[in-house]
């Protein structure tokens, strides 16, 4: 963990540090005394008595005499992404039938940062030159599912992550690298509500997404359908699996949180 940021107005040193001691525990590590828990850290004794025992009245360790261990308390940390991942491991039943039905590669994806990152997708579809795996990741501003996602984002939140991934990787001589274009690509993808990428990523692929939501009506992912142009026209894309997808993506987005 990089703790260079510890003069920065928006860094909290001391949470950084609980963190990094919660991150001290393993399959082999199960239980930690004070004098390992500052040596591992780089902070005193003291600092690291606190924070030890800080977590142990939050009841997330427990401690016996000199060691402290995690209790179950800890799972509740993750509950929240173990649900979503859950619901999309459910969601990967559709879009394996989706892409068994008509013959192409179905995926969904959510926003990571500055990617695309496939959370359930038929992994035996192939359409890229490298296999694309379930964790695997896509250029957001070159991919369909990437534009749906970045589309979805607030004009200040699409400003600070531009701004912070500057410049934006041009993958092929048809990736849109510039911030004005991108945003009126951003643009027309929020007002059609589908999104679409031709030789952007990798040339003779295209692909088009469509949005997912939660039961808030925010985009949460990205349903998404990809060829070749050796497979398909954007044409067929379009008239062929856009309503598939705006179907599908419904149902998807009726039944998670």
């Amino acid at each position: 963990m990089d703790l260079d940021r510890k003069n920065a107005n928006d860094y909290s040193l001391t949470l950084a540090r609980g963190i990094q001691v919660l991150e001290i525990f393993s399959p082999e590590r199960k239980v930690v005394t004070t004098s390992e828990v500052a040596e591992l850290v780089g902070i005193s004794r003291a600092a690291a008595r606190r924070l030890l025992l800080t977590f142990t009245s939050l009841g997330y360790l427990d401690q016996t005499k000199s060691s402290f261990g995690l209790t179950a308390k800890i799972a509740s940390i993750g509950q929240g992404l173990l649900a979503r991942q859950d619901q999309w491991n459910q969601a990967t039943a559709m879009v394996l039938e989706l892409s068994n039905r008509m013959n192409e590669s179905f995926a969904i994806s959510v926003l990571e940062g500055k990617w695309a990152k496939y959370v359930a997708r038929d992994q035996k579809q192939r359409i890229s030159s490298r296999p694309l795996r379930v964790g695997d990741t896509l250029p957001a501003h070159c991919s369909a599912p990437g534009k749906v996602l970045l589309a979805a984002l607030t004009l200040e939140e699409l400003d600070d992550l531009l701004e912070t991934h500057q410049p934006l990787e041009k993958c092929t001589d048809q990736s849109i690298t510039d911030i004005v274009e991108l945003k009126e690509c951003l643009r027309k993808v929020r007002l059609q509500s589908w999104g679409m990428a031709e030789d952007e990523f990798e040339l003779g692929m295209i692909a088009i997404a469509v949005p997912i939501f939660d039961s808030q009506g925010r985009v949460a992912a990205a349903l998404s359908v990809g060829s070749t142009k050796q497979r398909r026209t954007v044409g067929e894309l379009l008239e062929e699996f856009l309503p598939i997808l705006h179907d599908a993506a419904e149902n998807i987005s009726s039944k998670i949180d």
